[in-house]
């Protein structure tokens, strides 16, 4: 031991001597059974271990050439670079001036992304790996699931960046693929290429084809080019561009068209042998705010000719059937005193052959001041102004304006164990009409509305929880102070043509009544966790005879348990004698097992205002051996005996490869000449995607309508 530890500060002394006088970098150490020093020349052997701040070096034998500034290692020779680059071979050759190595043969393991490459000569200078006749995988090196083999590749180990020539690619030990180049990132990095393609199979669109190219010229944008072929029934083209301007926004545009062979177009009766759009979508905070106040901007902007450029952007995904495409603008400004709102929608009615009908929300503004304390102790006051503007090339428009001024006195009672509150609130409303067919008069409004409260909140500590309280009961008095010109259910006659031209501008208006609110819950006492919470809400609604009916009574219940939830919501109406509305939730993970399970039920009655609805989703998921999960998944309609989706999948995530197989049927929505409505296409799809790491992987997709 002792001789062994002279060997090695003398080693390391003269390593550093001699760095130092070259001016090195690398300031090497060595520990070894035996050291033979010569003039230019340390010979190390047995069990020899060098390092320095970069490297750490094993080999049986290492001889250091002073006037070359090179480290030679012979057998049994491993090298591992800045704790991630290993590499194993029987002879190498470091230079530690310029940190080239030759090896002979080799084996490199970069740890940061787990590729391995064997090669017979590996060459590295500065940052490129030359490798001849080498093997590349990032499974397992004994029996790898894929690998590629080629006469020579490099390696970029700082852009993590692999070329292979005349390269093929492996499953086990058949060869699948052979291509003269491949080239591939083994890390994550945006950069630009192509993203791995999406290929399946329809019987009624024949074979499909798409290739992503991923082009990142910048660290703050990127653009993706995604063109598509279906052999049955077209071409096109979707673009997408994504920009970061500063910390506070981001902006995604995206534009895309597609045309349809003239047999599918003639064949399936489509509206359009061209389908196109765009959507330019951003967001932005701190635009013109400063110090504490706040500012948002939201633009969703959507054009489109059909519904088909939806359905056929991606060849799995989310697809809405709604005939109405919705653009909007939100802007707002909010400092501690006032907030200010900037909002608008436009909508494009794809169920129509021409959109000058349909009614656009163009522009909304609003100014809201925060509450602020009056002369008097717990009297508060605030305002809300809104300006609506409604229009359309054809059919009456409208600009509606209302101002609010709310009154709130509040106090504590009882030794605060119960609030007091009133309220008292001023609506005043005008309704200006414009491009009517009849003789229509604008309309104002002024309604008085006063509510008055009491409740409590109380708390209740026991062993293991706390029990919480809150009861609430108000009373709401309406008044019509005045009223003037046409509005719509409050001047017009009944199923009159007058009442329907105004049916676009309904008037707010909420009859007397009393609010009941029980709230109650349990919460665990060490980590306040809720675990149950029951609500009631009833209100008693009076009419203008002063006659009592009851609305809808509505009861919640959520329990929470470790490992999931289970809520209901249920809804009666005492006029009806009936449960009107049920939606139920249920929530479970356990392990490896997941389950999520919803119900809808609503029933059609003289009082409900509600359709028969009935239905239900599940999904229901398994993983085995962390690696291997099987799930089922599907969308019921109980009320029509129909099922708008139902899958099974199948998933494994190796740590080198991942395999997704999908099984699904589904409905997707199409529009005909002979139809103003979205018809629905019922297709059965099947899905397939294998992702070599960090190789890549492809997509399938095969569906019969």
């Amino acid at each position: 031991m002792f001789k062994h530890t002279i060997s090695s500060l003398l080693l390391a002394t003269t390593f550093l001597h001699a760095n130092a006088k070259k001016d090195i970098n690398q300031e090497f150490q060595i520990l070894a059974n035996n050291i033979d020093t010569k003039t230019n020349t340390i010979t190390a052997t047995g069990e020899v271990v060098a390092y320095s701040t970069d490297y750490y070096l094993v080999a049986d034998k290492i001889i250091y050439h002073k006037e070359k500034n090179e480290i030679e290692l012979f057998d049994n020779v491993m090298i591992v670079k800045n704790n991630t680059l290993q590499t194993q071979s029987n002879y190498a050759k470091l230079n530690i001036k310029t940190n080239d190595i030759y090896q002979n043969p080799t084996v490199l393991f970069d740890k940061s992304t787990n590729i391995w490459l064997n090669s017979n000569i590996t060459n590295k200078k500065e940052n490129v790996v030359d490798l001849d006749a080498t093997t590349i995988s990032s499974c397992n090196c004994l029996e790898p699931f894929w690998s590629i083999k080629s006469s020579s590749a490099d390696y970029d180990t700082q852009d993590k960046w692999l070329n292979t020539y005349n390269t093929r690619l492996y499953i086990k030990d058949v060869p699948v693929l052979y291509t003269p180049y491949l080239g591939f990132s083994t890390d994550n990095t945006r950069r630009t290429g192509l993203l791995y393609p999406s290929v399946g199979y329809s019987s009624d669109e024949g074979v499909f084809y798409s290739q992503p190219l991923f082009i990142a010229p910048a660290d703050n944008y990127d653009i993706e080019l995604v063109p598509q072929y279906r052999s049955l029934r077209g071409a096109g083209i979707y673009a997408y561009y994504r920009l970061i301007d500063s910390q506070y926004s981001s902006l995604n545009f995206q534009a895309g068209i597609f045309k349809e062979k003239s047999s599918y177009f003639e064949e399936n009766d489509l509206k359009n042998n061209k389908h196109f759009g765009w959507n330019l979508n951003y967001t932005r905070s701190k635009l013109f705010s400063k110090d504490d106040d706040q500012d948002g901007l939201y633009l969703d902007f959507n054009s489109l000719n059909d519904v088909e450029y939806i359905t056929l952007e991606r060849d799995e995904g989310t697809v809405s059937t709604d005939q109405k495409v919705e653009s909007k603008l939100n802007y707002f400004y909010n400092t501690n005193s006032y907030y200010y709102g900037l909002y608008g929608k436009y909508y494009i009615d794809t169920s129509e052959s021409s959109n000058d009908s349909t009614l656009q929300e163009l522009p909304q503004l609003q100014l809201h001041k925060y509450s602020n304390e009056s002369f008097i102790d717990n009297l508060t006051y605030n305002f809300d102004f809104q300006f609506k503007n409604y229009e359309r090339d054809e059919d009456i428009n409208a600009t509606i304006y209302d101002f609010s001024i709310p009154l709130i006195y509040s106090r504590n009672i009882l030794d605060d164990y119960m609030y007091f509150s009133v309220k008292n609130n001023t609506v005043f409303s005008k309704y200006v009409y414009d491009n009517s067919s009849l003789e229509v008069e604008d309309g104002a409004l002024v309604q008085n509305e006063t509510t008055i409260g009491v409740g409590t909140n109380l708390i209740k500590p026991y062993e293991n929880f706390l029990h919480t309280v809150s009861f609430d009961a108000s009373y709401f008095y309406p008044k019509l102070a005045h009223k003037k010109g046409d509005l719509y259910k409050v001047t017009t006659t009944e199923n009159s043509a007058l009442e329907t031209e105004l049916s676009s501008f309904p008037v707010t208006q909420t009859d007397k009544n009393i609010t009941l609110k029980f709230d109650q819950s349990l919460f665990d006492k060490d980590d306040l966790r809720e675990i149950i919470n029951h609500s009631m809400t009833q209100t008693i609604i009076y009419n203008s005879l002063d006659e009592a009916t009851f609305d809808n009574l509505v009861n919640y219940t959520r329990i929470n348990f470790v490992n999931g939830y289970i809520s209901d919501k249920l809804t009666y109406n005492f006029q009806d004698d009936k449960f009107i509305e049920n939606s139920l939730t249920l929530n479970y993970n356990i392990d490896d097992f997941e389950l999520n399970f919803s119900y809808y039920n609503s029933k059609d009655t003289d009082n409900s205002n509600k359709e028969d609805l009935e239905s239900y989703t599940t999904s229901i998921a398994y993983r085995f051996s962390n690696k291997y999960k099987l799930g089922y998944y599907t969308n019921y309609n109980l009320k029509e005996e129909m099922k708008s989706k139902e899958g099974i999948s199948f998933n494994i995530n190796e740590n080198c490869w991942s395999f997704d197989i999908k099984l699904e049927n589904e409905y997707m929505p199409s529009t005909t000449t002979s139809s103003t409505t979205t018809e629905v296409t019922d297709q059965s799809i099947i899905y397939f995607e294998l992702q070599l790491k960090p190789l890549g992987g492809i997509k399938q997709t095969y569906n019969k309508n």
